[in-house]
């Protein structure tokens, strides 16, 4: 419960901005040029974290919004 009232503080607008603005970043930039260099592996751990990040913040916000 500790850990729950101290992520549900630290997030906020800012920081699902900026989780969002990564996760975008990851997929539509640095893996269409890490692509661009051959690098296939590189590329999808890439594009994993990139989704990892959008899906994940965007589970971090309905679970806040919803158990507030």
């Amino acid at each position: 419960m500790f850990f729950y009232k101290e992520m549900k503080d630290f997030y906020s607008f800012y920081v699902f901005f900026l989780s969002i603005s990564i996760g975008l970043f990851c997929l539509f930039v640095d893996y269409k040029s890490l692509r661009k260099k051959k690098l296939k592996k590189e590329a999808k751990i890439c594009k994993f974290i990139g989704w990892t990040y959008l899906v994940g913040n965007i589970g971090f916000y309905i679970i806040f919004k919803v158990f507030e």
